[in-house]
């Protein structure tokens, strides 16, 4: 036993003279971490899409900081009927008797109503008058805001006569909180049972197949607990999924590589003594995966996005509790239940037959290896195809929503009146000469003048239009006159900040700020007035900015994201196996098996071919930020297998056996554990393509073909063949020369 394995077995020793203790701790962050996991659930909102430094970014901080003032965020209440309009008594009746409880609400501090002669919003009413909607203006946020949208939607439950629909930031939040806890639980109970079955088939016990999914699940709720602690006010929605999906698959995983080593160590020591080996071994190869995954999700963290701190935190959070949990939770459990881990036994099939045909099959392929090399690299360059003619688009979810009462608003709103309404865009001109000028006024004129002509463009409202409304002319000394007889600065301070300097252009777009055309918008402007933007005289932001500012950032940062972690994923790799072709080998079989996963979701979500097995609607392309996502954690995960699989063969060959023998003897013992493994991996995905959003079905789906690809083909035919081929090679390191 080597230095690190000795490292392991000490350590696993002392969890073992110390089991009771730590199964008691574990237990106690457990029952903490459940506590905890519904403020993880409240901290939840809609894609976080703020790029750090980004011009969208600058026009956030500017508007928070001169035109919000007491207003911490505006929601919008959307009526409609079939049967009646606008100018029918008991449309306005109903409206009027809602806006008037809403009014009175503590935290409320006006109301725009659809009636209002002179509104901030745009048309606040579809041309049919069926639709129409009123903006609330709010006091409060975070807490406060979530209370005064409950006490909303009592008050519309009471009223009727009306369709009614709260909208907005905080109704966005109740509401996904709603949809992801359902996605998770029905997720967790359509894979959970048919793991159990598979854990049952392989461990022929009750007791030895509840344990991986005890620790899979404790992972996962740990990993919410600790979330929540960090303090983390705004975790995107996406999150909970990305945890779930990586702490059932990885712990589960995990568990049944140790636990497999361990039933096997226990045919030839005792109890404790093949624990310890077990951890020397397996428990090893669990932490040298376990490191590779974390390290690939650092090249994330150079895309500069909230989105991707967000998940890179939350998966990585996971995967170290899951690491904590199989080197002490688990060794302690096995400690403690002794011979009790095989009770309640079921009857199984004796497993030497089937080993025995893996070592066969190893062994024929690798007497053949053009003619399965060839066929293989062939089929996954057929599925790798599709992946050349990849649409990316950055979306914003609210079509997951469209069963809850937001997204009912929201599509009512996109259909009858404007898509751009909840999300428009502000655009912030800042005079050079301390208050606003008449020249500055003029430009701002012109600017709005030559908005209002743009196709995209559904209203538009400046400070200006006001002006010429109300003073009959636009001037800096009607700024002033304006300013000084407002009876409400509140709601002035959104035309133009406390000192007069600056003053934002409210856009409504036709559609919705995802839509390319919305974000070519924000191109075009970003163009016309780039040097007014360079001398900090103009800002762009709003929600359509956001998304044009994180689509650039992650196709600008992808490339090097990926650089980063094939660089970490090589080096760590190398180190572990102190070779350099086995590194190069893995990361060549595993760009491969990305790209065909990539291609096979080209297929099912670019072009259809899954719609009516998946429930969704084909959308023409593939969420922006997936395959760097998919990329980092399909890298780690692939790793895995690869970790487990050289590191038996390296054991066979250390105990003096030759290269080809060594192949065929780890494939043997190995390949019974990766194909369950994988199994159970393939189900945990496959349940999260029956959820809501769109970008958790595909992420789960990329994820599925991987595993089965990299199981099969990867695991089963390349990676045998390519060792053969390289024979003495693959051990090869350079060695120092002696000075």
């Amino acid at each position: 036993m080597n230095k690190m394995e000795s490292l392991y077995g000490r350590f696993s020793r002392k969890v073992i003279n110390h089991s009771k203790a730590i199964l008691v701790l574990w237990g106690l962050i457990f029952i903490g971490s459940l506590l905890l996991t519904p403020v993880f659930f409240s901290r939840l909102t809609p894609p976080q899409l703020v790029v750090e430094g980004s011009p969208s970014y600058m026009a956030e901080k500017l508007w928070e900081k001169e035109f919000a003032g007491q207003i911490e965020e505006q929601a919008i209440l959307v009526f409609h009927s079939d049967r009646y309009v606008m100018e029918s008594p008991i449309y306005k009746q109903t409206v009027d008797k809602v806006l008037r409880k809403v009014g009175v609400l503590h935290g409320v501090y006006q109301i725009v109503s659809p009636y209002d002669e002179l509104s901030l919003t745009a048309v606040p009413y579809s041309t049919d008058g069926h639709t129409s909607y009123a903006v609330l203006l709010l006091e409060a946020d975070g807490k406060a805001a979530l209370e005064i949208s409950g006490e909303i939607k009592k008050i519309l439950a009471e009223n009727k006569g009306l369709e009614m629909y709260l909208t907005g930031k905080t109704a966005a939040v109740q509401d996904l909180s709603a949809m992801v806890k359902k996605d998770l639980t029905q997720a967790e109970r359509t894979a959970l049972p048919v793991v159990l079955i598979i854990l049952l088939f392989v461990f022929g016990s009750v007791t030895a197949a509840l344990i991986p999914i005890l620790l899979g699940i404790a992972g996962v709720f740990i990993s919410f607990g600790i979330l929540a602690l960090l303090g983390i006010e705004n975790i995107d929605m996406f999150v909970p999924s990305v945890v779930s999906m990586i702490g059932l698959g990885l712990g589960i995983d995990y568990s049944l590589f140790i636990l497999m080593r361990y039933k096997e160590e226990c045919r030839t020591a005792s109890r404790a003594e093949a624990l310890v080996r077990s951890m020397a071994t397996s428990g090893k190869s669990v932490i040298m995966s376990g490191l590779t995954v974390m390290s690939s999700l650092a090249g994330l963290l150079l895309i500069k996005a909230s989105l991707f701190f967000n998940i890179a935190i939350g998966t990585f959070m996971t995967i170290g509790v899951l690491l904590a949990l199989s080197v002490t939770f688990l060794p302690a459990l096995l400690h403690i239940l002794g011979g009790r881990i095989d009770y309640l036994p079921i009857r199984r099939k004796k497993r030497y037959e089937q080993r025995h045909r893996l070592y066969r099959w190893t062994k024929h392929i690798m007497a053949k290896p053009g003619l399965y090399l060839g066929g293989s690299l062939f089929l996954l360059f057929i599925m790798m195809l599709p992946a050349f003619s990849l649409h990316l688009k950055t979306d914003i979810s609210d079509k997951a929503l469209e069963e809850y009462s937001s997204g009912k608003g929201n599509a009512l709103l996109e259909k009858n009146i404007s898509s751009g309404i909840y999300a428009p865009v502000y655009f912030i001109y800042q005079s050079e000469e301390g208050q606003l000028t008449d020249v500055d006024l003029d430009r701002m004129a012109q600017m709005t003048a030559e908005l209002k002509g743009e196709s995209s463009v559904a209203n538009v409202i400046s400070v200006t239009d006001i002006l010429m409304d109300l003073m009959g002319v636009v001037s800096a000394e009607g700024l002033q006159e304006l300013a000084a007889m407002a009876d409400d600065q509140e709601m002035f301070s959104m035309l133009v900040n406390k000192d007069l300097s600056m003053s934002p252009i409210m856009i409504t777009l036709k559609n919705a700020p995802d839509d390319p055309a919305s974000v070519q918008f924000i191109k075009t402007l970003r163009e016309r007035y780039g040097e007014e933007m360079m001398h900090n005289k103009v800002y762009i932001g709003g929600m359509a900015s956001m998304i044009a500012d994180i689509h650039r950032e992650t196709m600008n940062k992808t490339p090097a994201a990926a650089c980063l972690i094939l660089a970490i994923s090589f080096l760590l790799l190398t180190r572990a196996f102190r070779s350099l072709l086995i590194p190069l080998k893995a990361i060549a079989l595993n760009l491969v098996c990305i790209l065909a996963s990539i291609g096979a979701a080209v297929l099912v979500f670019q072009y259809g071919w899954g719609e009516q097995l998946f429930s969704f609607e084909a959308t023409g392309y593939v969420q922006s930020y997936l395959p760097v996502l998919s990329f980092a954690i399909l890298f780690g995960l692939s790793m895995d297998y690869e970790v487990f699989l050289v590191s038996r063969i390296r054991e066979e060959r250390e105990r003096g056996m030759l290269e080809e023998e060594a192949i065929a003897k780890g494939i043997e013992y190995t390949g019974p554990f990766i194909t369950q493994a994988a199994l159970i991996m393939m189900v945990v995905f496959l349940a999260f393509l029956f959820t809501h959003m769109l970008e958790v079905k595909q992420l789960g789906f990329m994820l599925f073909v991987a595993v089965l690809l990299d199981a099969t083909i990867i695991r089963l035919i390349l990676v045998p063949i390519m060792l053969k081929l390289m024979g003495k090679w693959n051990w090869w390191i350079p060695k120092r020369r002696e000075s």
